[in-house]
């Protein structure tokens, strides 16, 4: 069988994101590449490789080869098993470890991006209450569990809440179920980015041109967003 075809069924494929984590997962990239000659032996049908095809294939002796694989087994990227059979000893080479420590460390990786995330949702929930505030006045637990719930449990962007009471403010309907309306509308529409927001206007504006004219409550109350 090709390589090609090898390929195509899925075997000598190694994860990309090993690659850019090689550093975490391998001392050296001599541990790297004995690593690979028994990924590649459990990934497709190849006969037990003995560490001295690999220090012929990688011009080292058979002694730091067994050395690399001890460093492999201690930093647990690599599982050699011993067993006996019929009276002859087997060793069993297990590459799979590494994908497990792999895996370990995408998922910290998440949990950390994840909390950089609430860290920024936390800071644009504090800007967008104080111009709830500004807009409606002192803001009661139960609007501020609601804005909470939009963030954290329903995904929805803080910046769409602020466009909602941008509307509201323009309706001169400064209210938190006016508000509410208007993010449900625009769920129900499909809307749920502040760019989706500025298109449909832009949209509506095309079709239907119109000078619009506003009055001084509403230009002092849309200072709210000024710098």
């Amino acid at each position: 069988m090709s390589y090609l075809e090898n390929f195509h069924l899925g075997n000598l494929v190694l994860p990309s994101a090993l690659l850019f984590h090689i550093k975490e997962l391998f001392s050296n990239t001599d541990e790297f590449l004995v690593w690979q000659f028994f990924y590649m032996q459990n990934t497709t049908k190849l006969e037990e490789i003995a560490p001295s095809q690999i220090a012929n294939a990688l011009g080292k002796t058979v002694t730091e080869i067994n050395r690399l694989i001890s460093n492999l087994e201690r930093e647990g990227v690599l599982d050699v098993k011993t067993i006996e059979l019929a009276g002859e000893v087997e060793v069993i080479f297990d590459a799979s470890p590494a994908l497990a420590k792999l895996d370990n460390i995408l998922s910290m990786a998440k949990k950390d991006e994840k909390t950089v995330q609430y860290i920024g949702q936390g800071e644009a929930i504090k800007r967008l209450t104080d111009d709830l505030e500004q807009a409606m006045g002192m803001l009661n637990p139960m609007i501020l569990e609601d804005v909470q719930k939009l963030v954290y449990e329903d995904n929805t962007d803080p910046e769409l809440i602020r466009e909602a009471l941008r509307e509201a403010v323009f309706n001169n309907k400064t209210n938190w179920k006016y508000i509410q309306a208007i993010l449900r509308n625009w769920r129900k529409e499909g809307i749920r980015t502040l760019r989706q927001v500025e298109e449909r206007r832009l949209e509506r504006e095309r079709i239907n041109p119109e000078n619009i004219t506003v009055s001084d409550d509403f230009l002092s109350a849309m200072s709210i967003w000024s710098d």
